[in-house]
């Protein structure tokens, strides 16, 4: 049988029928933009990352303070108090004695050595005679011996060698108020 063709009243149902399910999902993406534009999909993403990194803050804080509580215990052993003041600090119980062992004499290390501005690596000076030197007097290699008879040759003369009077060394010393 030939297929009728469709009445007005049945062209008008499909019509509506068809413009209500284009509406439909007109809505239903209308809805999902709304839903994805306004609701706070962001924040809720931004608040999950943020809580993650709170637990992993919380586990590593954690952990230190299991840390510190082991060490809080050994801190209140003895043994380990005096182990630490040894080891850290150089202190010694009442009644040892402590040395320390310089390298030998005319051995540079440089700037990592921990004796490089020790004085007691420099060439002894006689008692008598340091309060005639002037500071850096000696150089290198050069005695007090020959310092002072280097001194004693310009004796006689006021020369540049000698050293300054308490006054100009008082005034070389606050001239910073000029």
């Amino acid at each position: 049988m030939p297929r009728a063709e469709p009445t007005r009243a049945e062209r008008r149902a499909a019509v509506a029928h068809r413009r209500s399910v284009v509406a439909l999902l007109g809505s239903v993406i209308v809805a999902a933009v709304i839903l994805v534009a306004w609701f706070p999909a962001g924040a809720l993403i931004d608040q999950h990352r943020t809580l993650s990194q709170a637990t992993s803050t919380l586990a590593q804080l954690k952990q230190e303070d299991r840390a510190l509580t082991a060490e809080s215990k050994n801190l209140s052993n003895t043994s380990e108090i005096a182990r630490i003041a040894r080891q850290q600090f150089e202190l010694v119980a009442p009644g040892e004695q402590a040395y320390q062992i310089l390298p030998p004499a005319g051995t540079e290390g440089g700037a990592t050595d921990p004796y490089s501005g020790d004085p007691g690596s420099a060439q002894p000076v006689s008692p008598s005679a340091a309060f005639e030197l002037p500071p850096g007097a000696l150089s290198s290699g050069q005695s007090v011996a020959d310092a002072s008879k280097g001194r004693s040759k310009g004796a006689g003369s006021q020369g540049a060698s000698d050293p300054p009077d308490l006054l100009s060394r008082l005034l070389h010393t606050l001239e910073f108020w000029r």
